[in-house]
C-alpha cells in the first residue's frame, strides 16, 4: 500500500503522470515513428485458415486487463516524450551548428543557481516534520543536493518546453479510456451536459479518499460547469464498515441529502459503526424512521455491489480512483494531476 491509495491485498501498480505539454496538438512538421509495422497488420497467430492479429490481441488486453493497458500507454507515453525531446534537441543542434554538450551547458547547466544557505534553511523549516527529528546541520547537505537537482530539472524542463512550443508537433498516441455509462439517478454534482465527467470510486472508510475531498472541491471550484462529478462506491474488503456506510449514503440519497451525508461521514471516518451511521442521519435532520428502515433492510446492498463490480471491470484495485472522461487517475493525487488531464481533455474538445 502506498501513501495515497487504499488497496485490496494485491500487488500495487504505480502510475506516473507526465508533462501535458508534450501532448499538445499542432500541425505536424516533426514526426517520430518506430520502425515496426502497424500492429493492425501484424499477425500474432494463425489457427488453420484463421489469422489472429495484434489488433485483436490488443482489444482483448484492453477489455480483460485495463490496468495493464493503462501501464502500457504510460510506458509508450514516456518513450514518446523522450523521442520527441531527442528529435527537438538534435534539430536545435543542427540549426545552431553547435555541439550538443555545449548547447546544454549554455541553456541549462551554466544557468543552475547556487543553492544559498537561506534556501536550505527555508526548505528545512517548511519540511521539518519530515526530517525525522534531525537538526538542520545534519540535513543541510542532503537538502542542498535535493534543491540543486530540482533546479536542474526545472531548467531542463523549461528549455525543452520552449523547444516544443516553437516546433510543430502532432501527437497521435491516444490515451486509453474506460467506457463508463452514468445515469441521472447516481449522486452527482455539476450539469449533465458538462464536457468533463469525473467518476469517483471511493470508500467511506478509506483515509486517502477523505484526503482527496478538498482536491475535488478545488476542481469543482476551478472548472465550474465544465465538470460533472459522479460518485460511486468501492468498499474494500479490508474495511469492516465501508459497505454498510456506502449503503447509508444511498439511504441519505433517497432523501436528497447524499452530499451532506457524504461530507459528514468523511469528517468522522474513524467512527462508522451502525449506531454512528444512524446518529449522523438524526443529527442532519433526516427522516430517521425511513433511514433506519432503509439501512436495516439493506435495500441498497445490491447497488453498492454493482458499483464495486463496475469499478473492478474498469481495472480499479484501490481507492480512491477517478476516471476523467474515462481516463484513469489513481490515488489521492494533487490538484495539478487533475488539472493536467482535465485541461488536456478540454483542449481535445476545443474548450480549454
Amino acid at each position: 500500500m502506498d501513501n495515497r491509495v487504499d488497496r485490496l491485498p494485491i500487488r500495487p501498480h504505480n502510475v506516473r503522470m507526465l508533462d501535458s505539454r508534450v501532448m499538445s496538438v499542432a500541425i505536424a512538421s516533426l514526426w517520430v515513428a518506430c520502425g515496426s509495422p502497424d500492429p493492425k497488420d501484424d499477425v500474432a497467430a494463425q489457427v488453420g485458415p484463421v489469422r489472429i492479429t495484434m489488433a485483436q490481441v490488443d482489444d482483448r488486453v484492453r477489455q480483460d486487463e485495463p490496468r495493464i493497458w493503462q501501464n502500457l500507454y504510460d510506458a509508450r507515453k514516456r518513450a514518446l516524450e523522450h523521442l520527441v525531446d531527442e528529435n527537438l534537441l538534435r534539430a536545435e543542434v543542427r540549426r545552431l551548428g553547435v555541439e550538443r554538450d555545449s548547447l546544454i551547458r549554455r541553456e541549462v547547466t551554466d544557468l543552475i543557481p547556487v543553492v544559498s544557505d537561506s534556501a536550505v534553511a527555508d526548505f528545512y523549516d517548511r519540511n521539518e516534520g519530515q526530517m525525522a527529528g534531525q537538526p538542520l546541520a545534519a540535513m543541510a547537505d542532503r537538502i542542498r543536493e535535493h534543491l540543486a537537482t530540482e533546479n536542474h530539472h526545472n531548467l531542463w524542463s523549461d528549455y525543452l518546453g520552449r523547444l516544443r512550443e516553437r516546433a510543430e508537433i502532432e501527437i497521435q498516441l491516444l490515451p486509453p479510456r474506460a467506457l463508463i455509462q452514468v445515469n441521472d439517478s447516481e449522486p452527482s454534482k455539476g450539469p449533465v451536459d458538462a464536457p468533463i465527467t469525473l467518476v469517483e470510486y471511493s470508500d467511506f472508510e478509506c483515509t486517502y479518499c477523505g484526503r482527496a475531498q478538498p482536491t475535488l472541491t478545488q476542481v469543482l471550484g476551478e472548472y465550474g460547469d465544465r465538470v460533472r462529478l459522479v460518485y460511486r462506491d468501492f468498499p474494500l474488503s479490508i474495511h469492516a464498515n465501508a459497505h454498510l456506510a456506502a449503503q447509508a449514503g444511498a439511504c441519505a440519497h433517497d432523501q436528497g441529502r447524499f452530499w451532506d451525508y457524504h461530507d459528514t461521514v468523511f469528517a468522522n471516518i474513524r467512527h462508522l459503526r451502525p449506531d454512528d451511521l444512524r446518529r449522523y442521519a438524526v443529527e442532519m435532520g433526516l427522516d430517521s424512521t425511513a433511514f433506519d428502515a432503509c439501512l436495516s433492510s439493506e435495500r441498497h446492498a445490491g447497488r453498492v455491489d454493482a458499483d464495486l463490480s463496475s469499478g473492478q471491470a474498469h481495472g480499479v484495485t484501490g481507492t480512491p480512483a477517478f476516471f476523467i472522461n474515462g481516463r484513469l487517475l489513481s490515488g489521492a493525487r494533487p490538484f495539478s494531476a487533475f488539472q493536467e488531464l482535465i485541461d488536456d481533455e478540454l483542449d481535445r474538445l476545443g474548450q480549454l
